[in-house]
């Protein structure tokens, strides 16, 4: 049932992190900005069997009316309801309580079902201490990844910041190829293999890119095609894959979009006593807020065996 959704809001960042993660519950929807968006497909109007409206009304007001803003709806008065505010009465945009009020079936149950171990997960570790803690943690805390029939590692880091364990020459620039062709209509996701090779740990990597900053360049679009990609590979079922992401180095209104499908999140500090999760606040709820069905944790390097903080 393909329809419309229509999201007035100001901000880039805050519009682009709400259709990322609409997007993944009603996966028929057009989802557009009118307000930022010009489109000759009429934002797919022509296409959907209904459209729905969100607003921002800290920037439109609490009695806003799309049609001033919006000549395209005029012919679509009939079936449109009244617009719903995306922020709750505490200013917080919540999407399950958006989703409730748009009052559409989604596809959330079949989101959370990919979640099932069973079918294998995606996780994401955020690292912000030196590369030797960084890998000491990996080993001491997702030995369980590699409990699967195949476990991907995939670093989303610069090449000055890779790994260096067995095999890491041979391995060496496979990254970049595989994010430049991911993005192709011919790509199966199965092809991810052909870029990996086994390293000590026992995950299948592509291992780091070849030129020092090739995955910033590229983009954090294509590493989040990658990881679409990842749970394809994923909810088929024919085998159980886990995958481990390390994302470092990008920009914080990045970040959420990039992750907002993973199963867990985990932000790794050099200690617990220092202001460091202080500091990284704002990124942390705008994950939080961006995650379709994952829990994020926070965690800290100097603490022996991993313990893991509380989920947000």
């Amino acid at each position: 049932m393909a329809f419309t959704i229509k999201i007035y809001e100001k901000d880039k960042y805050m519009y682009a992190l709400m259709k990322a993660r609409l997007g993944t519950i009603y996966p028929e929807a057009y989802i557009t900005n009118p307000y930022l968006e010009t489109r000759s497909d009429t934002d797919g109007d022509m296409f959907g069997e209904f459209t729905k409206v969100l607003y921002n009304p800290r920037q439109f007001g609490e009695e806003f009316d799309p049609l001033p803003h919006d000549s395209t709806l005029q012919s679509l008065k009939e079936c449109l309801d009244r617009p719903v505010p995306v922020l709750d009465q505490n200013g917080i945009v919540d999407c399950r309580k958006i989703c409730n009020a748009l009052g559409i079936n989604s596809d959330q149950d079949q989101v959370s079902n990919t979640t099932d171990p069973g079918k294998g997960r995606i996780e994401v570790l955020i690292p912000f201490v030196y590369i030797s803690d960084r890998e000491n943690y990996i080993r001491n805390n997702y030995q369980d990844l590699t409990d699967a029939d195949l476990s991907l590692r995939l670093d989303f880091t610069s090449r000055l910041r890779a790994p260096d364990n067995e095999g890491s020459e041979f391995l060496a620039g496979n990254m970049t190829g595989l994010l430049e062709a991911c993005s192709s209509k011919k790509f199966d996701p199965n092809d991810i293999f052909k870029y990996c090779s086994r390293d000590s740990m026992g995950y299948l990597t592509p291992g780091s890119s070849k030129g020092d900053d090739d995955v910033y360049d590229i983009g954090s679009t294509r590493c989040r095609i990658l990881l679409d990609k990842c749970r394809q590979l994923i909810t088929d079922g024919k085998r159980k894959i886990n995958v481990l992401a390390v994302a470092e180095g990008f920009r914080s209104a990045e970040l959420p979009v990039l992750v907002s499908d993973c199963d867990r999140v985990t932000i790794l500090f050099s200690g617990k006593n220092r202001n460091e999760e202080t500091a990284a606040s704002g990124l942390i709820t705008s994950i939080s807020r961006a995650l379709t069905h994952g829990t994020i944790v926070t965690d800290y390097a100097d603490i022996p065996g991993g313990m893991i903080g509380e989920a947000i």
